[in-house]
C-alpha cells in the first residue's frame, strides 16, 4: 500500500518514488540530500522546493491512478498472551481498547417511557487506521446497544398459548428495531493512545464500543429518577411498575457529575 500511494504522489510531482516519505499524516518530498534508486537500479537526485500534502491527498491522488485501493497482511497474536490449549487464542489479545459512554434520558413519570436524547461515545482503539470506518463501528454500537436497552426482548410463547417454546415475533415484521425516528443523536470521539502491543498500534474497535452503552443508559435513568434498573429492556411498563413499587421518583443518594437531564 505504502508503495502504491508512493508512486502516486511521485508521477504526480514527478519525482523518484522512493524519495517521496509518509509520515505523521503527510506525504512529504525533500529534496536536499534525498536519493534514490529506480526501478534501473540507477540512483538519481532531484532538486528544488520541499513539497507535501496531506496523506489524505495522497491516497486519492493513488486512488485516482490504480482504483480502488487494496492490501492483504496477517497478524498472530503473541503466544505468550494465552494459553497452549485448544481454544486458547480466543479472545486473546495483547492490546484491549477501552470505552466510555455518557447518555442523557428523559424519563416519564406517568407512562414509565424512557427517551434518549444522545449519546457519546469515547474509544481508545490505539491508532485509528480508517478514523472514518472507526466513527461508524463506534456509533453503530451505540445503536445496538440503546436498542437492547430499550427495544429488544426475545419473548417465547407459554403452554397456554399453544406452541410453547417458539419465539413470539420471530421475524423483522414483528420484533421491534428501533429506526432512524428512533435512533438518539449520537457523537464519537476517537482516543488514540499508539499501543505498542497492536499492529501498527491499532486495538481494536469492532464490539468493544458496544459494551457501556446499556450501563450508560441505566445509569443516566438512576440519575433522573433515582431507579436502579437490573432487567432489559428498560420498557415503559417495566419502568412505570418500578416506580409504582418504589414509591415514584427519587433523587440519587450521591449525584452523579455525569448527570442524565431530569
Amino acid at each position: 500500500m505504502r508503495r502504491v500511494v508512493q508512486e502516486a504522489v511521485g508521477e504526480a510531482w514527478q519525482v523518484p518514488p522512493g524519495e517521496v516519505d509518509l509520515r505523521g499524516g503527510v506525504a512529504v518530498w525533500e529534496p536536499a540530500g534525498a536519493s534514490s534508486r529506480d526501478g534501473a537500479g540507477s540512483r538519481s537526485q532531484a532538486q528544488g522546493e520541499e513539497r507535501s500534502i496531506p496523506i489524505r491527498e495522497a491516497f486519492n491522488l493513488a486512488e485516482a491512478r490504480s482504483g480502488t485501493l487494496g492490501t492483504t497482511g496477517s497478524y498472530n497474536t503473541p503466544k505468550d498472551v494465552h494459553g497452549s490449549y485448544r481454544g486458547g487464542t480466543i479472545g486473546a489479545s495483547p492490546a484491549y481498547s477501552f470505552t466510555a459512554h455518557v447518555a442523557e434520558v428523559e424519563v416519564d413519570l406517568d407512562t414509565g417511557f424512557v427517551r434518549v436524547d444522545k449519546i457519546w461515545v469515547a474509544h481508545d482503539c490505539g491508532r485509528a487506521l480508517n478514523p472514518t470506518l472507526v466513527e461508524g463501528q463506534m456509533e453503530g454500537s451505540a445503536y445496538m446497544g440503546f436498542a437492547e436497552a430499550l427495544m429488544e426482548q426475545q419473548i417465547f410463547k407459554t403452554s397456554d398459548q399453544g406452541r410453547a417454546g417458539l419465539l413470539d415475533a420471530p421475524s423483522l415484521l414483528d420484533y421491534r428495531i428501533p429506526t432512524s425516528l428512533d435512533t438518539p443523536a449520537l457523537e464519537a470521539l476517537i482516543v488514540e493512545s499508539l499501543d505498542p502491543e497492536g499492529p501498527y498500534g491499532a486495538k481494536e474497535a469492532g464490539e468493544g464500543p458496544l459494551h457501556p452503552s446499556i450501563p450508560a443508559i441505566a445509569n443516566a435513568i438512576y440519575d433522573a429518577v433515582g431507579l436502579r434498573l437490573d432487567a432489559l429492556p428498560f420498557s415503559p411498563p417495566r419502568v412505570w411498575r418500578a416506580l409504582q413499587d418504589r414509591g415514584g421518583a427519587r433523587k440519587p443518594a450521591a449525584p452523579s457529575p455525569l448527570a442524565g437531564r431530569r
